[in-house]
């Protein structure tokens, strides 16, 4: 065989050779970029949601039974209560009429003071005596002395009898008409002794003032005069003198006038 007849042949399997080799050889595929890595899960910002179970429903009956229970623990409550301000009444009655009757059983005494002396006379004090005992007293500076209004001094329940009042009153001339009279001062003194009776509300008032008429010389004129009134000392004036003790002192039926 000729070399020329050969070349062919060596071609034919140098080329299959090549095309087995790249037949065998592993085929490579373009690379493909990595894929982002996913966002981590949010979590919840607020506490997880509680889960509540199912309520289980009451029966109406127990709803009815527990009502009814309730409304009988009440009506209890407002019968004890109206117990308790029943007795509590009951209670201030009998001490309301024990006072009565208390107050009833003395002799209430308010003793008054005037002035009815005028203009030429100035009083300059008062000097009051229940008893023996010195119940009020007063000068010029009090200015209590100086107008012509009854002056309550005293208002209080005695033990029924006699008692004796004694005043002592003090005045002074002042008279622009009689220049002479503020010379003067007079002192004046006089004694009332008057019963308190029992159940009833004696009413003393003392009385500076000018006895005689304009014939009279006007330093023999001042004196003191007593007036007296007694008036049934009821239930209904007892507890008027109750509500108000402490506060305003009562005036007495048909008071002085």
């Amino acid at each position: 065989m000729s070399p020329h007849s050969l070349r062919p042949i060596t071609f034919t399997i140098s080329t299959a050779l090549m095309f087995a080799t790249l037949a065998m050889a592993p085929t490579s595929t373009a690379a493909e970029p990595d894929a982002p890595p996913a966002p981590p899960a949010a979590e919840p910002s607020g506490p997880a949601p509680a889960v509540t179970p199912a309520e289980t429903p009451v029966p109406p009956a127990a709803v009815d039974e527990a009502y009814e229970y309730r409304l009988r623990e009440l009506e209890e409550k407002v019968v004890s209560l109206k117990e308790k301000v029943f007795r509590s009444k009951t209670r201030l009655m009998l001490l309301k009429e024990r006072l009565l009757n208390d107050v009833i059983a003395e002799a209430k005494v308010i003793l008054m003071h005037r002035n009815d002396m005028g203009s030429n006379f100035k009083a300059m004090s008062a000097l009051y005596f229940l008893d023996g005992e010195k119940i009020y007293f007063a000068d010029e500076n009090s200015k209590v002395l100086e107008g012509s209004d009854d002056l309550e001094l005293f208002n209080q329940s005695l033990a029924p009898g006699n008692h004796v009042l004694s005043v002592e009153m003090v005045y002074r001339g002042d008279s622009s008409l009689f220049a002479y009279l503020k010379d003067y001062e007079f002192k004046l003194r006089a004694s009332y002794t008057f019963y308190a009776t029992k159940g009833k509300i004696t009413a003393v008032r003392s009385i500076g003032y000018q006895r005689g008429d304009i014939t009279w010389d006007l330093r023999e004129r001042p004196s003191i005069n007593f007036e007296i009134n007694q008036s049934s000392y009821t239930s209904a004036e007892a507890e008027r003198v109750l509500d108000q003790q402490g506060t305003t002192n009562p005036s007495p039926e048909g008071s002085l006038k």
